[in-house]
């Protein structure tokens, strides 16, 4: 078994499936080289860094200039707290827009009105040219900064989860059975660019380790296993199979109940699948996802965020302790809570010492 392996290391190799010298341990979104954006989330920052947890820092790629005219302007509401974010673009098509709704306190916005609200709304999108692709001259001094602390993760946009961005989640399962052969062409015209970003990377020395959300709108009860493969399997694969011919890892985030989809992400070949929702958010138990996937993928999650609100801090540990247990054995498992810690604006103090006994219960059980 190895020992006094670097955050790095021990990252890689249990994406990989090697041996490690101890379950990682990871928080989402948490960069302890960056200070925390909110001053009530500093703590988390500071343990990650002091006791040397886990660390993904994520990387994107550089924007590129648009192919079209993109135009944003911000539309006040008389005697509100909110206002219109109003994105147009001039596609040859014809002109489509988005309404996003922000907040002046900081509230979470919302999405007022999509891209993609129509069929003609549809076709202008699929008239657009393809943007250049994006530059990469950040990502060696991103590395240099991860250093032996985590690895870099190179966020790539999922094909189906764009196009459902795009129109939302009630069109979308809408058009799974009246305009089923567009959301193909939409997917696939996705799919394309995702393809050519991800070449791209690899070809310019990023990785080795890539990544995406999306696939949680593609699944029951809103999506049908056939929907499944037909829109995230068919146009998924090639990216994953592009990024392993370079030696590339994938990462996959899924929210929701895998029983119906868990074998169909170790077949596409993702590495990690993560966070893997436990009863009842989910069906399965991280141990019943072990015996069906083996040593196929990697596994990432198991413990439900919204425990360090609602449970007490032994109620923790004995949860910590039984995640622990199920995840162990054959390796292939990252300790990791099911979401971030930004449902929390102003984390209390209850959270917060649940977050300690987490991390720390976590330490004390990780080693093999």
């Amino acid at each position: 078994m190895p020992t006094h392996l670097t955050s790095r290391e021990r990252l890689e190799r249990v994406l990989r499936g090697q041996p490690t010298d101890r379950v990682p341990i990871r928080l989402w979104w948490v960069d302890p080289l960056a200070p925390a954006p909110r001053p009530e989330w500093q703590f988390l920052h500071d343990m990650v860094y002091d006791l040397g947890l886990d660390v993904f820092f994520s990387w994107f790629g550089e924007q590129s200039s648009p192919a079209v005219a993109i135009v944003k302007e911000t539309r006040e509401i008389l005697n509100s707290e909110w206002f219109e974010e109003v994105t147009t673009y001039q596609t040859p098509a014809g002109e489509i827009s988005s309404i996003f709704m922000r907040n002046y306190l900081g509230k979470p916005g919302y999405e007022k009105k999509y891209l993609i609200e129509s069929v003609e709304d549809a076709k202008r999108w699929l008239s657009l040219p393809e943007d250049d692709l994006p530059g990469v001259a950040t990502f060696p001094a991103r590395r240099a900064q991860a250093g032996d602390r985590g690895m870099v993760f190179a966020a790539i946009d999922e094909p189906m989860g764009r196009v459902n961005l795009l129109m939302g989640s009630e069109l979308w399962g809408i058009w799974l059975y009246d305009e089923r052969d567009l959301l193909h062409e939409l997917v696939a015209k996705a799919a394309r660019r995702d393809y050519a970003v991800a070449k791209h990377f690899v070809e310019q020395g990023v990785g080795p380790l890539f990544g995406w959300v999306g696939p949680e709108v593609c699944i029951p009860p809103l999506a049908s296993p056939r929907d499944f493969d037909e829109f995230v399997t068919q146009y998924d694969k090639p990216i994953i199979d592009l990024i392993h011919n370079a030696g590339g890892l994938v990462w996959v985030h899924c929210h929701g109940d895998m029983d119906p989809v868990l074998e169909r992400f170790a077949d596409m070949g993702v590495d990690c699948l993560n966070p893997l929702e436990p009863p009842p958010i989910g069906r399965l138990t991280l141990a019943d996802a072990k015996r069906r996937v083996g040593n196929r993928m990697t596994l990432e999650g198991g413990f439900e965020v919204g425990d360090l609100e609602l449970n007490t801090p032994e109620e923790i540990t004995a949860t910590v302790a039984e995640i622990m247990e199920m995840g162990k054995p054959g390796g292939r498992y990252i300790m990791c809570p099911s979401s971030d810690h930004t449902h929390w604006p102003d984390m209390n103090a209850h959270i917060t010492e649940n977050y300690r006994v987490f991390i720390e219960t976590s330490l004390q059980l990780a080693e093999y």
